[in-house]
């Protein structure tokens, strides 16, 4: 039940986050948005959060989710087969993504893997 919360708790802050700087920066859909802000959050709570986060620090599993989300969102352009997104539109969705991942891993590490051995 505390990964289900942190699921959807991660998904808020990617989708915010996507939704504001996507919705400025780019012509998609609300739609769009939100799959795409779904695919991060799954994605990056597997690797960043339950693989990385309780082996490393706060600060690598961000730079991870950053690198993650950067790739993801980008990697939509070959998904919508359009030239939606550029790099730089993807960047500043996953730096402003990185900024909610830093208090987000704050929170994962202090009420979902509060035992390592737990993973």
């Amino acid at each position: 039940m505390k990964h289900l919360q942190a699921i959807l708790y991660k998904f808020l802050i990617i989708a915010v986050s996507l939704g504001i700087v996507l919705s400025i920066l780019t012509d998609l859909s609300f739609g769009q948005i939100l799959l795409i802000s779904a695919t991060v959050t799954i994605i990056a709570y597997i690797i960043g959060d339950i693989g990385i986060l309780p082996m490393s620090n706060n600060t690598i599993a961000t730079l991870v989710d950053f690198a993650l989300a950067w790739l993801i969102i980008y990697a939509f352009n070959y998904y919508y087969r359009i030239a939606e997104i550029s790099i730089s539109d993807a960047f500043w969705g996953a730096a402003v993504i990185a900024v909610g991942e830093w208090l987000f891993h704050k929170y994962v590490s202090s009420s979902v893997i509060t035992d390592k051995e737990e993973v």
